[in-house]
């Protein structure tokens, strides 16, 4: 009891879709606490599904903002109700779900700073948005701001040298300027716009806080090199938009002290420092805790990469962003749609629908699969435009089939080859130091893991990501405390928990792949040129 009692710790908060999650971590890094708000079940008032309203256009995705304020709120009375001591929290820092914005209207700013400790933060907040319903990044209704964005520019690419990105229909800038066009009125009544990310670190600073570098890569609004807006961005979005947005942050800067009313109405110590919040991608680069020249690998219904840049090369496809823990470093981020659905379906027609018969096949047959190419997309893949099954024999002809075995290997070896060759196009080259951390349902299974670490050819370890964005934001917390700018990441994390080693390099992978990896690269662009989708 008596060393709970003086548990020195930061708090990590997480924004997302669905829900609002917190951890406490020790100044060991071990995590001792953590408690969550799901929308749909405990705010049910809101009638949210998957905590957001789709509309009738199928489109136009949003969430109500009193929701997230009344969340904080719930989460908070229960960390109060559990005995929580709260005067132990040295700083705090969170993420939140990237892309979505919040409107706060004239006068906001006032009630912020006025907090009444003797109320919930809903009740004193509800007049303090010009748009109630946010849009997020589920929103898909912007084709027509980000053609327009993109003309203004120069075109996509320029638009990606740029801002690390090609227009998305999700990106702020885009949802802002689609504000402006359709809603004037709350557009000219809003004195500040907010990231999901910010409005949440605004909550706690009891006034608006800046948008980080990290998450603000997230908008087609920020130029990435410079770490400033980009004013051909701000004024092809909306007028007025650089004072609406304030300026940008270093992703590990101390934004200001927590605000007097959580020390009045929970007890936080008056030193409690709030770090700038970032994106729920970001933090969980931090959570994994990746070096450069590292690559995280999420495993998943779609599979996820992060990638640790110094140099990028900003491309068509996939998203460059600050780096939320050294600012002077970028990630990168590649989405592949075609991920745990489409293993398990050649698993079910390959392997009996059995896993170890699947492990099997991988072991069985050889690196390199004796020049076997396959490409299988299910769905419309991103990662690039791709649909349907391609199969390759060794002298580059397509052919219908393959047996069980050679399919099995086929897929995993072409999901990880597509996912260097895009990595490698964005600027990633593996180092002699690299190392590559997978999460997800598949990085469960050893023998994928080796066809991973083959192809890549660098050692794959695994690490508990069950809430990657959650403690990476105490992570951050910490190293925002310890001098953020000043220090480097892995010196304020040396006592976290070290992941597990999973699997090495194969003697003579790198000789195989690096043969293979250019003729996978060149059938890729054939079938796109075949469907008429090749990227210029």
């Amino acid at each position: 009891m008596e060393e709970s009692a003086v548990r020195r710790c930061c708090l990590g908060w997480d924004f997302s879709t669905q829900q609002v999650k917190v951890v406490a971590v020790d100044s060991e890094l071990n995590v001792y606490y953590e408690d969550s708000v799901h929308f749909d079940r405990d705010l049910p008032e809101f009638g949210t599904q998957g905590g957001v309203h789709v509309h009738k256009d199928r489109l136009t995705v949003t969430s109500p903002v009193l929701m997230w304020v009344q969340a904080l709120d719930l989460i908070l009375e229960k960390m109060k109700a559990s005995g929580f001591d709260f005067s132990q929290v040295l700083a705090l820092s969170g993420a939140g779900q990237q892309h979505g914005s919040v409107y706060w209207k004239a006068g906001a700013s006032q009630a912020l700073m006025s907090l009444s400790p003797a109320l919930p933060l809903h009740q004193q907040l509800q007049a303090c948005f010009s748009i109630n319903d946010c849009p997020i990044w589920m929103d898909s209704s912007t084709t027509a701001q980000c053609r327009l964005l993109e003309a203004a520019v120069g075109g996509a690419q320029a638009l990606s040298c740029l801002t690390g990105s090609r227009a998305y229909e999700r990106f702020t800038g885009n949802q802002i300027a689609k504000v402006f066009q359709q809603n004037p009125e709350a557009y000219s009544d809003t004195e500040r716009i907010s990231l999901v990310s910010s409005f949440a670190a605004s909550l706690f600073l009891g006034s608006y806080s800046p948008i980080d570098y990290s998450d603000g890569s997230g908008m087609n609004l920020l130029h990435i090199q410079e770490k400033v807006w980009s004013q051909a961005c701000l004024a092809a979005c909306a007028p007025h938009l650089e004072e609406k947005l304030g300026s940008p942050v270093p992703s590990c800067s101390v934004v200001g002290a927590i605000s007097s009313y959580y020390i009045q109405r929970y007890g936080f110590a008056p030193g409690c420092k709030v770090v700038a919040f970032t994106g729920d991608n970001p933090a969980s680069l931090a959570g994994m805790r990746l070096e450069e020249g590292d690559i995280a690998v999420s495993l998943g219904t779609s599979d996820t990469l992060f990638l640790w840049l110094q140099e990028p090369i900003p491309a068509l496809e996939g998203h460059i962003f600050c780096n939320p823990v050294d600012s002077q470093h970028y990630m990168a981020l590649l989405c592949f749609k075609n991920g745990s659905l489409m293993r398990e379906k050649i698993r079910d027609d390959s392997a009996s629908c059995s896993w170890s018969e699947f492990s099997k096949a991988l072991r069985s047959t050889e690196m390199g699969n004796s020049g076997n190419l396959g490409f299988y997309f299910d769905v419309m893949e991103i990662t690039p435009e791709i649909i349907g099954y391609h199969r390759f024999n060794a002298e580059n002809v397509e052919v219908s089939a393959f047996p069980g075995d050679v399919e099995i290997r086929a897929l995993i070896e072409g999901q990880f080859m597509a996912k260097r060759i895009h990595a490698e196009g964005l600027g990633y080259r593996v180092m002699p130091k690299t190392k590559i951390l997978a999460t997800g349902g598949a990085s469960h299974n050893r023998d994928i893991l080796q066809v991973l670490a083959d192809v890549f050819g660098a050692p794959v370890y695994v690490i508990d990501t069950a809430n990657s964005a959650c403690v990476g934001s105490a992570y951050r917390a910490f190293h925002g405390l310890a001098g953020g700018t000043d220090v480097a990441f892995s010196e304020a994390m040396k006592l976290a928990p070290d992941p597990s080693l999973a699997a090495t390099p194969s003697p003579g992978a790198s000789q195989v792949y690096e043969a293979l990896l250019p003729r996978y690269a060149e059938l890729e662009q054939r079938i796109l040129s075949q469907s008429g989708r090749a990227l210029e």
